[in-house]
Parts: structure tokens; C-alpha cells; sequence
């Protein structure tokens, strides 16, 4: 038994002394891995510190780069007319800007912070600035580490269109074969009544000829919509969505009837109110509109100065005269600018036509020039004009060459000739009307060439024609936001 008792006592006290051992062992352990504990808690709080830094200063540098682009904007807005705008619109942007930056940070903790000069730039019509701010962090526990410092930076842009000054110069056709009806409905409805010109054609005329003698015309006389009668609604619809008072400083709206010539029912720097009142947009209106008045009566109308060579002429579609007139009436207003001030204006040319030309007219000629005095005169002194034969063709696409050169955009509406049907009994109007058929179809290709990329439209119905209309005035002012 003693030998057992001594062998159990042994192993009691190694048993005691092993436990001894290991808790000596997890002191030292815990006491080794304490430090990096510290440590990594530590990088945590500096961490912390360095992230709420940050968000403080992104959004002080946000704040600050919206404040460049709205001080600017506004600058300008409420100095259109001062020298150097731009250059002291800048100034005040980056003034503002710093002023927003620093209020914005206050207090960082432990931090130091850079502020670079804010950056803004103005490219046509969009503003653009740039804040680019640096910081350092000290960091309480990161230096026992080796690691005294956290730094961060950060670059933030902001960009604001401004408001872009534009013109529009709606050339409209009034030649007589805008005195159409606008649907084929209309056009049969027209030619079941109409007598005009049977002694040769044999069956009622599609067109309410506006000429004198012509029974056509009173029996369309506000019972069937023509073409012309579409378009002034048209025209009315968009002098409305030009008339918003916060943007009638920036667009302006003319109103130029052509047939031979162009002439003015409205000049680019008209009001609202006279632009209303020219296209007799007033609901109490009676018919005939503005735009079916000035449909071809075989005497010029629009004229100056008591003078048959003025105005829209008669008995023809010459686009190689318009197209000129036109770049003409946009230079003497202030030229071709790129919309960035008053002074700078952007000019849209919508022609709407069915794209046909003609080159035959009702005039005189004296020392080599057209007078237009109808048949019979109303002019004084003139002999009753005359035709001298219909040529119908194509627009010739290079005639629109020189105003787009210049800075002009051209869109163009083309409403199409609906398809005369008739039967052929021989004669002068039956001749007319073979022709008239056989160039419809070719009549867009040469309107497209004509036009600029991606502003041709074409409308067959009133409807279309109104909201044709609407849709080159407003893809008119995107393209300005969006490219300028």
C-alpha cells in the first residue's frame, strides 16, 4: 500500500503542477495577443474617423460644385447684355464655390484639408465645373503602427445647360396646290360640286382655286378643310407652345408665306400678340385663316411699297429665289449664331411645302425683272400678268447648301400631293394633272437632301401636320440642350 500511496502522490503532483503550467502558458498567450487586439481595434477608430471625413467632404464638394454651375448660370441669365459675361460669371462661380466648400466642411475632425481652385468651364451653351479637394487624417492609434496618416481624395464634376437663344423662320408654301383639300375625302367631296375649268377637264376640279371666277373656292369656303387651312392651325398650335412666358425671351417666331417669292406676314421679331394676331390664330376667327388668304390669286400679296415685284409673286413654286431671300431675312436679323446669347441666335428654317417647284409665273417683265400685277392688274400702271408655262420638277438639294453652310438648321415637313384621280379626256388641266402624279412619288428624296440630318417629317393629314409641326419645334430645342 505505501508504494500505491506514493504513486498516486506523484501523480497528483504532476497532474497539479501541468495545471500549473498551461495557465501560465494562456497568460503569456493572451498577453502576446493583446497588442495587435489593440491594434486592430485601433485601425478600426481611425477608420471611422477617416469614412466620416470623407462623406463630410464629398458632400462639401458636391455642394460646392453645383453652387459654381448655378451661380454662373444665374450671373448670366440676369446679364445677357453685359461685355465679358461669361468671363465674370466664371468668377462669381468659383468665388461661390469656395465660399460653399468651406462652409460645408466646418470642423474635420484630426484632419488637414486641401481645397484646389475650383475649375469652370463654359462650352457653347452647358457649364461644367470641377472640385478636386485632398485631405490627411491623423490617426491616434495607426501611429503606433507605423502608420500615422490616412489621406483620401476626391474629384467632383456638376454641368447646367443654359438657356439657348433660337430662331424660327417658318417658310410655308401657299401655292395653289396648297389649296387642296387636306384628305382625300375632301378632295372628292370638292370635285363632286365643282364645275371649274369643265370646259377642258370634263369633271369637278379637286382644287379650291383661288382665282377669280373660280367656283371652287366658295364652294370649299369653310365646309372643306384644305391644306392651307391645316397648316395655319398648325402654325397657331406652335406659336402657343413658343408664348410660355419663361421662354418667350429666348425664342422668336417668324412667319414668311412664299409662292415666286418670300414674303413677311410676320417678322422674326414679332410678339406673341402679332404673330397671333397675322396668323389669325383667335378661335372667333371666321374663314378663310391668314395661310389660305395668301393662297395664289394670280396677283403678288405681302407687297411693298405698291410694288408687284415684292411679296409672294404668283403662278409658280421657285424655290431657287426663296431659299436666297430667306438667308438674306436671317442676316439682316442678326445673322447665323450658335444660340448662346441674344446677340448670337440660332436659326431653324422649317419649310413646310409638298416639295414641288415650278417654274413657270403670272407676270410681266420689265428690264428683265417679274412683276406680279394678277390678271387683271391691280396695280397701276402695270399691263395683266400672264403665264408663260408650267414646269413642274424637283427641288434642287443644292439650293439648301448655302443656308446650311452659313449655321442654319433646316427641317423640313413635307406634306405630300394626294393622287388626283380623274379621268383623262385630253386637255390642258388633264395634261397638268398627268404630271403633277407622275412627280408625287419622286418628290422626297430631293426634301430629305434638303434637309438637315435627321429633321425631315411628313404629314398626310391635318392631324399629322399639327403635330408634325409641334415635334420640329421641340426636337428643335433638345438638339440645342443636348449638343451646345
Amino acid at each position: 500500500m505505501p508504494g500505491l500511496l506514493n504513486r498516486a502522490s506523484r501523480l497528483r503532483a504532476w497532474t497539479t503542477g501541468l495545471a500549473r503550467g498551461r495557465s501560465g502558458n494562456v497568460t503569456i498567450l493572451f498577453a502576446l495577443s493583446l497588442l495587435p487586439m489593440v491594434g486592430l481595434i485601433g485601425y478600426g477608430v481611425d477608420y471611422g474617423v477617416a469614412i466620416t471625413d470623407k462623406a463630410k467632404l464629398d458632400a462639401a464638394a458636391d455642394a460646392a460644385a453645383i453652387a459654381a454651375v448655378a451661380t454662373a448660370k444665374a450671373y448670366i441669365a440676369a446679364n445677357p447684355s453685359q461685355a465679358n459675361v461669361t468671363a465674370n460669371a466664371i468668377a462669381a462661380g468659383i468665388a461661390q464655390a469656395t465660399s460653399a466648400f468651406n462652409v460645408n466642411i466646418g470642423t474635420v475632425p484630426f484632419a488637414q484639408v486641401q481645397l484646389q481652385t475650383p475649375q469652370l468651364v463654359r462650352t457653347s451653351q452647358t457649364l461644367k465645373s470641377t472640385i478636386i479637394y485632398s485631405a490627411t487624417v491623423r490617426n491616434n492609434f495607426g501611429a503606433i503602427f507605423r502608420s500615422p496618416t490616412t489621406t483620401f481624395s476626391n474629384t467632383v464634376t456638376a454641368s447646367a445647360d443654359l438657356a439657348s437663344y433660337l430662331d424660327f423662320y417658318l417658310l410655308l408654301d401657299v401655292s395653289g396646290s396648297m389649296g387642296l383639300p387636306a384628305t382625300t375625302a375632301g378632295m372628292s367631296q370638292l370635285a363632286a360640286k365643282n364645275n371649274d375649268l369643265n370646259s377642258d377637264y370634263k369633271q369637278g376640279c379637286q382644287f379650291a382655286c383661288h382665282y377669280p371666277n373660280n367656283n371652287g373656292w366658295n364652294l370649299a369656303a369653310g365646309k372643306i378643310q384644305l391644306r392651307s387651312d391645316a397648316l395655319n392651325s398648325a402654325v397657331c398650335s406652335l406659336i402657343q407652345q413658343a408664348s410660355t412666358p419663361s421662354v418667350t425671351s429666348q425664342y422668336r417666331v417668324g412667319l414668311y408665306p412664299f409662292i415666286n417669292q418670300m414674303g413677311t406676314l410676320a417678322d422674326i421679331n414679332s410678339s406673341i400678340a402679332t404673330l397671333n394676331t397675322a396668323a389669325d390664330c383667335a378661335d372667333t376667327t371666321p374663314w378663310p385663316l391668314a395661310l389660305t388668304k395668301l393662297l395664289d390669286t394670280g396677283t403678288t400679296q405681302l407687297y411693298t411699297n405698291n410694288d408687284p415685284s415684292t411679296g409672294t409673286g404668283s403662278g409658280g413654286t421657285h424655290f431657287e429665289v426663296v431659299l436666297p431671300q430667306m438667308k438674306t431675312a436671317i442676316t439682316n436679323a442678326g445673322g447665323f449664331g450658335d444660340g448662346s446669347s441674344i446677340s448670337a441666335r440660332k436659326p431653324f428654317v422649317f419649310l413646310v411645302t409638298d416639295g414641288m417647284q415650278n417654274g413657270q409665273h403670272y407676270s410681266v417683265t420689265k428690264n428683265g425683272k417679274y412683276y406680279y400685277p394678277g390678271n387683271p392688274s391691280t396695280f397701276p400702271g402695270y399691263t395683266a400678268g400672264n403665264f408663260d408655262g408650267s414646269s413642274p420638277a424637283q427641288i434642287d438639294p443644292s439650293l439648301c447648301t448655302a443656308l446650311k453652310s452659313a449655321g442654319a438648321t433646316i427641317s423640313i415637313l413635307y406634306i405630300p400631293y394626294n393622287i388626283i384621280t380623274f379621268t383623262d379626256y385630253g386637255g390642258t388641266v388633264a395634261a397638268e394633272n398627268k404630271k403633277v402624279n407622275a412627280f408625287s412619288p419622286t418628290l422626297a428624296t430631293p426634301l430629305q437632301s434638303c434637309a438637315s440630318p435627321g429633321y425631315f417629317y411628313t404629314a398626310n393629314s391635318p392631324d399629322d401636320i399639327k403635330n408634325s409641326l409641334n415635334a420640329m419645334f421641340y426636337q428643335a430645342l433638345q438638339v440645342a440642350r443636348l449638343t451646345q
